[in-house]
């Protein structure tokens, strides 16, 4: 409220005889007069502006303000906020929801178009009033933070342990100067072991992120200025027009979710915009389709406050993994403006929509004359059954008589036999009063038939031809009808072309699931092709296939191939085209939905798996020399060669360095030439048996000949000849690395040039292994050695290479060795 200030000081008529008064005066007095009423002046207007700001103001201490208007980002939202938008969600609360005249009077409020969306032009007023569609995460873990971690191993305090009470011994007996070497030795090297683990843990987490910052920015569709397009799911606002966050039901049809991922109710609950409207973010959708306003984003969604009030280690998994996957849009743009008015001019009764069992979805809907029209579309074979009459070319009617029914099937099997996979549309018009939920299935009009190219992925072929000279069977399930599944699976190879299909290699879904068990159990590594298949029959083969021993992996991309997914032993989704849910169920996401990836996802699994088993041939051996060296030098003469801080630096080279060197070992092409492992086989094999009994006996051989008969052979005192048993022993483990990379192939040092983290490591290890002899002797227990000692060290250790090379070219039996032992 402004009031009207009157001045105290009449401004116009001191001008006034200021300008008449000067006319009758001399220079001087002039001068003087202008002075006086200059000061006059200024005093004057110091006095209005005091009076001024001191009836506005309650304090005035500055002489001046600066005021900053801004125009405020929530007029252009006037009557909600973010609180009541969440309370609609969260609450489900339909009284709130009609006190904003439903949907579209919120819609209206949140100035969204419910068919165009939003402009677009105020999405960061959007972000600033409603939040982003973000979720605040817990600060990635430090270094720190896995430094404690590796503390908390149950053998590392044992070892503290000891190193304390090593130290506190050693310490009262031998005094400060020379009591702290064991206990500090060990001390340090519990230390070793734990910067190595701390920072190898470190370097992973930071490589989980960086991967799962791709793969959670999933591209979704909006609706924004009237026109369909792709965004982050980031950058979605309030008021978007799209499914993947906390909403509002606009329009669709036969809408069933599941929120047991949120409520823990398993049952599918019916979404519609009469009665149920509230969709939450982290729900699934099980069937149907429809567009929502989005209410809610980021930190604001129901999913968003479960996050933040979970304070565990779950930052690595993505607020967005469990939500909804896209979904198109039910009403487009099109651009067409005719495609338009058509569908404006009738309204939807009812939708049936379509499903992998039936094969089909309908619509009826009334015209604005009144009249009800139902119409079908969906698999060509399917929809020709619920068809008695058709039109021809000229257009006019005709019956379906048995002649013409069987004309058409041959056209689609025709069709089918291209790799066409053929869709039918059918009408009928229905009389009024007519029930119009449920949909009629007989006497409709077919309208034609239509024949859609759904060609193999480039690389399709190559990678199914990569995968079977790997020793992978293939086997295509699909929904298509046997005809078109025949011509695809001829097209990308799982079919030889030009070849007679056995009986048994192609049948349908109804056929699979009405074998017996025992039918079933029978017949199921024969069929290579299953068409017109349920997600049920999906999962029964790959239960089937398990049974019987095979390990598998199954590819998808829909909800429909969720649950094959969940139950295979690998699953691997689509990151593309690939839907959320299937992407959740599955173990790896193919980013680049190249079927291609599939044989690199094979060579990488055979490569880390033989990694695993070079690193456990490798340990084996150290374990059993070093214990059955230890245990007969006990036994025998009651002292032992190799100390406790000794047998933790080779605990140190085996466990951290070894095993970091042999898993680096990167993928060949070699591995898809080796047979695939099943099931039941042991981690273990021969090979290994072999390679490993070889080597250890061959180490226990030559210390303990070292432990009796060192001291004469070398002429040394006790204190060298134990340094040279640990040197050698060392050195030994160094040398069967080499042996490690190669299982079976005699050449060792094929692709070590490739492999510079291994060259390092070794490198590495040499060089500490030196440091440990020559320069901590009282650290480690050891004397200093001469060249001619180090010399023979690194001579008897040299002698693991040959001995690798001959024991490969000894043969063992397929027979696992323990299965012996067991019998």
């Amino acid at each position: 409220m402004v009031s009207e200030i009157q001045p105290l000081h009449d401004i116009g008529n001191m001008l006034y005889n200021i300008s008449t008064t000067t006319l009758t005066l001399t220079n001087a007095k002039k001068r003087w007069r202008r002075a006086y009423f200059s000061v006059y002046f200024s005093n004057a207007m110091a006095s209005i502006a005091k009076d001024v700001f001191s009836k506005a103001l309650p304090v005035s201490h500055p002489t001046y303000s600066v005021i900053n208007i801004k125009e405020s980002v929530t007029d252009h939202f006037y009557g909600i906020d973010q609180t009541q938008l969440v309370d609609i969600i969260q609450n489900k609360d339909m009284e709130a929801l009609h006190r904003f005249a439903g949907v579209k009077g919120l819609a209206k409020t949140l100035h969204t178009h419910l068919d165009d969306g939003i402009d677009g032009q105020d999405l960061n007023e959007r972000r600033t009033v409603f939040g982003s569609n973000t979720y605040h995460k817990p600060p990635p873990k430090g270094l720190f933070y896995f430094v404690v971690e590796a503390f908390k191993d149950v053998t590392i305090l044992i070892l503290m342990g000891c190193a304390v009470l090593s130290l506190g011994f050693g310490i009262k007996e031998d005094g400060i100067n020379e009591g702290w070497y064991e206990g500090g030795s060990i001390l340090l090297a519990v230390f070793l072991v734990i910067v190595v683990s701390a920072v190898s843990n470190f370097r992973q987490e930071k490589q989980f992120d960086s991967l799962s910052k791709i793969s959670n920015n999933i591209k979704t569709d909006v609706v924004r200025e009237g026109r369909r397009q792709k965004i982050s799911i980031f950058d979605i606002v309030v008021g978007d027009i799209v499914i993947p966050a906390d909403g509002l039901f606009i329009d669709g049809h036969s809408l069933l979710v599941d929120e047991s991922s949120m409520t823990g109710e398993s049952d599918q609950i019916d979404v519609n915009a009469i009665s149920n409207p509230f969709l939450i973010s982290g729900a699934k959708v099980a069937d149907g389709h429809c567009r929502m306003l989005v209410l809610s984003v980021g930190m604001n969604t129901t999913w968003g406050k479960m996050m933040s009030s979970i304070t565990g280690d779950n930052n690595e998994q993505t607020p967005l993994q469990s939500r909804l996957n896209k979904l198109t849009s039910s009403i487009g743009k099109d651009l067409d403006m005719d495609m338009e008015k058509m569908k404006q001019g009738s309204t939807v009764l009812h939708v049936e929509t379509f499903n992998s069992k039936k094969k089909r979805s309908g619509v009826s809907i009334r015209r604005k004359d009144n009249t009800i029209h139902v119409h079908w579309k969906g698999a060509a074979e399917m929809v020709l059954g619920m068809c008695s009459k058709y039109y021809n070319s000229n257009g006019s009617k005709m019956v379906i008589n048995g002649d013409s029914r069987k004309q058409l099937e041959n056209i689609i099997e025709g069709m089918a036999a291209s790799s066409l996979r053929c869709i039918a549309f059918a009408h009928k018009k229905v009389l009024e009063g007519t029930d119009y939920q449920t949909l009629t299935e007989e006497g409709l009009t077919l309208l034609g038939i239509v024949g859609l190219k759904d060609p193999c992925r480039p690389g399709s072929k190559k990678a199914i031809e990569t995968c079977r000279s790997a020793g992978v069977e293939i086997k295509m399930i699909t929904g298509d009808n046997v005809f078109t599944a025949k011509a695809i699976a001829t097209e990308c190879g799982i079919l030889e072309s030009g070849q007679e299909v056995c009986e048994d290699e192609v049948v349908e879904g109804v056929q699979f699931r009405n074998f017996t068990d025992e039918e079933r159990m029978q017949k199921v590594d024969k069929i290579r092709v299953m068409a017109r298949s349920s997600p049920f029959d999906k999962l029964l083969m790959v239960k089937c296939l398990k049974q019987k021993g095979h390990v598998v992996a199954v590819t998808g991309d829909g909800t429909n191939d969720a649950p094959a997914l969940k139950e295979a032993d690998i699953g691997l989704s689509m990151g593309i085209q690939g839907t959320e849910v299937a992407k959740q169920s599955s173990d790896i996401v193919i980013l680049d939905d190249d079927i291609a990836s599939v044989s690199t996802v094979l060579m990488w699994g055979r490569c880390v798996y033989t990694n695993i088993q070079k690193f456990i041939q490798f340990q084996l051996t150290v374990n059993v020399a070093a214990l059955v060296i230890n245990f007969i030098a006990a036994v025998t003469s009651g002292a032992v060669p190799l100390t406790a801080v000794q047998l933790l630096w080779v605990n140190l080279i085996m466990d951290t360095l070894g095993a970091l060197a042999l898993a680096t070992e990167g993928p060949t092409k070699e591995l898809l030439n080796k047979p695939p492992v099943g099931r039941v086989e042991p981690l273990i094999t021969n090979i290994m048996w072999r390679n490993l009994l070889a080597q250890a006996i061959f180490q226990i051989t030559v210390l303990l000949t070292f432990q009796f008969k060192g001291k004469a052979i070398f002429n040394v005192d006790e204190r060298v000849k134990d340094t040279i048993i640990f040197n050698t022993f060392v050195l030994c483990q160094v040398f069967n690395e080499f042996n490690s990379r190669k299982l079976e192939k005699r050449n060792i040092f094929k692709g070590i040039h490739k492999n510079r983290l291994f060259v390092g490591i070794i490198g590495i290890t040499l060089i500490l292994q030196v440091v440990m002899v020559e320069f901590l002797k009282k650290f480690a227990d050891t004397e200093r050695l001469n060249g001619v000692q180090w010399g023979i060290c690194i001579g008897i250790a040299a002698l693991s290479w040959p001995i690798g090379w001959v024991v490969k070219l000894i043969p063992v039996p397929n027979k696992p060795f323990l299965s012996y032992i067991r019998c």
